[in-house]
């Protein structure tokens, strides 16, 4: 782990066990955090084999401990220099933009801990979409031939690449604003 908490004002990243994809929908339910509408969308892309988790989270409120949801980095590819992000967050139950904040701290831990340029993710509906259409720090890409598989229910979903450079100019900043306290003014 590193030195610095892995947190904003409302979320921390609590490191957990590995788990594989039906592992992470038991241990949400045990945490309070029950199936919702587009979770499956969400876990399908999480590692079916725990040998491929990196590293595992769930994002809790710092406030209060309240498990809010379940962020994974896998796959590590060190000689692509590449690793997967998923992030597991109800939107419709949880405050606005916990979901997004939960995903940038995720990305920011995978490029703070790990030696990679690039952040992978699957996405599909309407959250592909909205980061089609909003490229910023986010591009599509077709998924590298070998290490990342299309795993089975992936066959509609979107392949994204978030590249270092962009997230250092970008999500980094962004992450920095999130774990500042509140201004006074």
């Amino acid at each position: 782990m590193t030195e610095k908490p892995v947190e904003t004002r409302r979320i921390r990243l609590s490191p957990t066990r590995s788990l594989e994809t039906e592992g992470v929908v038991r241990a949400l339910a045990e945490k309070g955090v029950g199936e919702f509408p587009g979770m499956e969308d969400l876990v399908r892309p999480l590692p079916r084999d725990t040998a491929d988790v990196t590293e595992q989270f769930f994002a809790v409120s710092p406030a209060d401990g309240t498990v809010l949801g379940f962020c994974s980095l896998s796959r590590l590819d060190t000689e692509r220099r590449w690793i997967q992000v998923d992030v597991v967050v109800d939107e419709g139950s949880n405050a606005v933009g916990i979901a997004l904040e939960a995903t940038v701290l995720t990305v920011d831990r995978a490029f703070r801990a790990w030696p990679v340029d690039e952040v992978r993710f699957w996405s599909a509906g309407d959250r592909a979409t909205g980061l089609r259409n909003h490229p910023t720090m986010v591009m599509e890409e077709n998924p590298p031939a070998a290490g990342l598989p299309r795993s089975p229910g992936l066959e509609d979903a979107s392949h994204f690449v978030i590249q270092r450079a962009r997230w250092e100019r970008y999500g980094a900043k962004f992450v920095q604003r999130l774990s500042q306290a509140p201004s006074s003014n």
